[in-house]
Formats: structure tokens, sequence, C-alpha cells
């Protein structure tokens, strides 16, 4: 018979090292938390420095009003804070932090020390802790303020040490959880070193376009629009992409409730609503977005991280967001600017896109430029030849063109059906085959110099993230060196990519993934140098195109991201739509 399990009291030991799994999970969960105390305490400045990704050592310095003397202990006791006295407080808080847990939580799995000293105390105070035991208070010499050092990380939890990733990925989470911090406290000057080098810098004058522009650039900063709403007990403020500027990704996507950095789906949701005919499918808005509410309306105490919050009349809120974001959005200021509509439309870089792929299958691409646009108008090198035999033995079958609809599919009738051919997905799925193909044989794929280079400005976390991918960037043709401060020079394009889609390539591979991925990077040259839905069609380069999906074999019949290449209907069930039987004419 089975012994019923007794219930026992944890020790107080194992109870604080649960407690911190809650609120510390990685390094940028520290990052966070003394951050957030930092600006709790009135500073207009705070440091960050951040060794080996946090996981060797993180420092946050600030010019708050410190702790005094007495108090430092209290400090790191659990459920101890100046933010609230009682069950009353809870219903309207207005500070980041508020339960008492960050700073005993870091002390039971890291080695901390606390120089700390308020503008009325001549002298300062150390403390010294280790594991969740005080070792040392006393006297020492220190500006007004507050520094808390904090050194190897879960020193002793190896369960929870071997979850975390590498260096690199950590460092990335923390430069990442900066800029937000930073953009939602523009007043706040904010300096990040990450292995003793600077890497992120905000003025802390107050100006949010000032402050985005030190992270992501004077274009994207100048580009978006300024969203403003006041009413009574409710405001919005700040700054959203017109619809002609998007991402691939939510990497910029700033939400902050009465200057609390949070995560709420039902208002991102909203705003990204608002934007649901404006862009393409697949494709994010850029915003900024400062939401004041009455503290009472809004519920912070949900999780241990305090990411989350509920609201009261979360309809309202989503209601008036919507209003405000469409009433910027249909603004003149809205409008593209004409240059980026004349090159989408851009005949040069259309010739050019289809001269790569029909002169390059099978050999060492050719340079383009003037050379490639004379002889595509000229002397068309997409005549059509006898199939090989692995051509023949392709499983996709001999086919007619019967034309082209609505610029983006080829018809074509074969012995056992009608086909309907995806002219992009094909186009992709063959320039993918033929990228993995120059990288297996060859180890590289050649680069086109641009003359003159072109910049890249990146914040501080993509900055790290592209300097991590050098080399896989290089062996597709991407020539970069850096250029001051998280600034790049793209000297070398992949041959074959069209003309100005250098960046978004770029960011599009930096910003989706946690990880360089040479496979996910060829799929993003595949589809940015494919022929577009939209683009007319010669019938020899239809014809062009379907000689390549036989050489490649296409099978599966998918593009490099899963979407179909070709559909099939059977004369027999085109028959039956018509309701012919066998003799029927």
């Amino acid at each position: 018979m089975e012994t019923v399990p007794r219930i026992n009291k944890l020790d107080s030991e194992t109870a604080s090292l649960i407690a911190a799994g809650e609120v510390i999970e990685r390094p940028a969960s520290v990052v966070k938390e003394l951050v957030e105390n930092s600006l709790d305490a009135g500073a207009h400045e705070i440091i960050i420095e951040v060794t080996k990704g946090g996981l060797e050592l993180i420092r946050v310095k600030d010019d708050g009003y410190g702790i005094q003397r007495e108090d430092v202990p209290l400090a790191f006791a659990r459920h101890a804070t100046s933010k609230i006295k009682g069950p009353e407080d809870l219903n309207e808080i207005s500070t980041l932090g508020f339960r008492g847990e960050a700073l005993p939580s870091i002390m039971s799995v890291a080695k901390v020390e606390m120089l700390t000293r308020t503008w009325e105390e001549p002298v300062g105070t150390l403390l010294v802790a280790e594991g969740g035991n005080l070792l040392k208070v006393a006297e020492a010499g220190c500006p007004p303020g507050t520094q808390v050092t904090v050194r190897d990380l879960f020193y002793n939890i190896p369960a929870r040490k071997k979850f975390l990733k590498s260096p690199a990925s950590e460092g990335r989470a923390v430069a990442t959880l900066v800029e937000r911090l930073a953009l939602a406290h523009p007043q706040v000057k904010f300096t990040l070193y990450m292995d003793g080098r600077r890497v992120l810098y905000t003025p802390g004058r107050g100006e949010l376009r000032e402050a985005l522009a030190s992270l992501y650039g004077v274009e994207v900063a100048q580009a978006l629009l300024p969203v403003s709403a006041e009413e009574g007990e409710w405001g919005l403020t700040g700054l959203i992409s017109p619809p002609w500027l998007h991402r691939s990704s939510r990497s910029l996507q700033v939400l902050a409730i009465n200057g609390r950095l949070v995560f709420h789906r039902g208002l991102v949701r909203a705003v990204e609503e608002s934007y649901r005919s404006l862009i393409p499918e697949g494709r994010y808005p850029l915003f900024v977005l400062h939401l004041r509410l009455d503290p009472r309306r809004v519920d912070v105490n949900v999780h241990p991280t305090k990411l989350e919050v509920k609201l009261e009349g979360e309809q309202e809120w989503i209601a008036r967001i919507m209003a405000t974001i469409n009433k910027s959005l249909h603004s003149s200021q809205g409008i593209a600017p004409a240059l980026r509509k004349r090159e989408k439309t851009n005949p040069g870089a259309i010739l050019r896109q289809k001269e790569f792929f029909f002169t390059c299958r099978g050999t060492e691409p050719e340079v383009w430029g003037e050379y490639l646009l004379k002889r595509a108008k000229d002397d068309p090198p997409w005549q059509l030849q006898e199939p090989s035999l692995e051509e023949k033995r392709s499983p996709l079958p001999q086919m007619r063109i019967l034309g082209q609809i609505k610029n983006s599919y080829i018809v074509a009738e074969g012995e056992d059906g009608l086909y309907l051919i995806d002219q992009h997905a094909a186009h992709e799925r063959c320039r993918f085959f033929h990228l993995k193909k120059a990288l297996e044989e060859q180890g590289s794929w050649p680069s086109q110099v641009l003359s003159p280079p072109t910049s890249l400005q990146l914040t501080p976390s993509l900055a790290q993230a592209l300097g991590e991918a050098l080399e896989i960037l290089a062996s597709l043709g991407f020539l970069l060196e850096p250029f001051g401060d998280n600034s790049f020079l793209i000297r070398g394009v992949p041959v074959g990519l069209p003309p100005g889609k250098e960046k978004s390539v770029l960011m599009e591979f930096l910003e989706t993934g946690e990880r360089a991925d040479q496979e996910r990077l060829l799929k993003l040259l595949a589809c940015h140098g494919a022929i577009k839905a939209g683009d007319p069609l010669s019938l020899e380069e239809m014809a062009g195109l379907l000689r390549e999906m036989q050489q490649w074999g296409l099978l599966p019949y998918t593009c490099p991201h899963g979407r179909p290449v070709v559909v099939r209907w059977d004369w027999p069930t085109i028959a039956a739509l018509f309701q012919r039987t066998g003799g029927d004419r």
C-alpha cells in the first residue's frame, strides 16, 4: 500500500529560490528590475553595464535619491518596500515596482553589491550579499544615487543556468529591453555598455522622436507620424508608422501605460487592426505609444514580472486608441513619398530582376548593370531549347503555355490537365535551389560592389546580431563593415538582388529569428530577388520559367516558405464541372 505523501513547509532558502525563479528568468530580468527601481527613485540618468550577456556581470548605476543607511538591509528583505503601505494602495499603484521582491530575488541567485547614498548623507553605504545572505553593511564613499552590481547569476542554481542561451543571445535580450525602456522614458538619459563598448545612448531630453532617432536612426524617426489625444482621465501620445513603412516582425512596437513598459494583447491588436487594409498581410506597423490612465483602472498586480496588466473598461480604451490612430493614419502625412511609388514600378529594376533569372541558369552569374539592360532588350537569352534527358525525367510534364492572368499566374495545358503556376512562388523556389547549389559547390555566392556604398543604422541589439552574422552574410554576397556606433557600410550585395532591396533583406533577416541562420537568409534572397506578382511576362519569359522548374524538378511543389507553386485540374474534373461524360462533345 502506497504511503500518502505528507505536506511539509519549505525551508526559507528553498522558498526564496522558487520565488526568485518567478521574477528572475534571465539577465534581462535583472536589468529590468534594477532599472525600474532607478526610475522609481527619480533618476535622470541610468548607466547599464553588461559583461558576457549579463552572465558574468550586470551593473546598473543611477543618480536617483538613493536609500538611507538604516533602510539598506530592509531593501533586501522579502516583501519590504517604500512604494506601498497597505492593501488600499494596491488599488492605485503609480510606481513601477511595489512587490518588494526584486532585490531579495536577485540576492538569492547571485553575488550582489550595492553602493548607495542620499543627497542628505555625507557618506554612502556599501552592502554585500551572496546566495540570499547579507555578508556586509558598511560606510563607503560614493556619489548620490545607487549602484547595484550583480555577478555570477544563477551560480547556485545550475539547473536554471544551463537553460540560459548563449552570452550573445542573452546580450541581445538585454539590449532590446533597454531600447524599449528608453523609449518608454525619453526624459531619462540611458547608456548601455556591453563588454566595455558603448552600444546605446539616448539624450534624455524628453523628446520621444529624438530618443527614437538615437536608437533606430533619423530616417525612421522622421518618417513616423505623431498621435495625440487628451480627454479627462486618459491620454495617448506617441509615434506610429505611416502605411508605407512596416516591418516583418513586431520588433519596434512599444507600449507604456503610466510609464510602465507592458504587453497588452488587446491594445496591440487594436493598433494592428487600424492598419489591416493599409499594409500587406504578414507585415507589422511600428509604434511607440504612451497611454495615460487613472491608476485605479489599471491592475498591474497580475504577474510577478509586472509585464502584463489588466484594464477596467478595456473596450472603451481600444475604441479610443483606434480612433486616434486612424485620424493620424488618414492624414496627408501618411502619404508615401513619390520616390517610393516610383521604386515599386521601376522598369529597369524589373528587367535586371528577370535578366538575373534567365542568364544565371546553371552558370556563374553575370554582373548586372547597363550591359544587362541592353542585352535584355536587344538579345533575349531565354530562347527555347530542346529539353535534356534529365529534364524529360522531371515529374513536371511538358506543357503548352496558354497565357498569363492578372500578371501573376501562368496558365498552361498539359496532357493530364490544366495547370496554374504562381510565377513568384515558382521563381522563388528556382532561385532558392540555385543559391543553395552554388553554396554547396562553391561555398559562397558572388557579390556586386555598390558604388557608392550605402549606410545601415541599427539598434544596439540588431547591430550585435549583425556582428555575429557577418560570416554568413559574406558567404551569400553581403559585404559589410562597421561604420561608427551601431552603423555599418554596405559595400557589396549578392548578385541578382534587385537594386534598393539590400536594407530590407538585412532588416528582415535580423528581425525574424533569434540566431543567424544561413537557410533563412537563402529564403529571403530567393524571395526578394524573384519575379513579383504583378510583373507582366512575355511568352518567352514564361517558357523560360517553366524550363527552370523542369531543371530543378521542384519537388515539393511549394516555395521555400511553404506556399503552393502549381495547382492542377485534371481533365475529368474539368469535364465534370460542365456535366460532360466520356463521349460528349
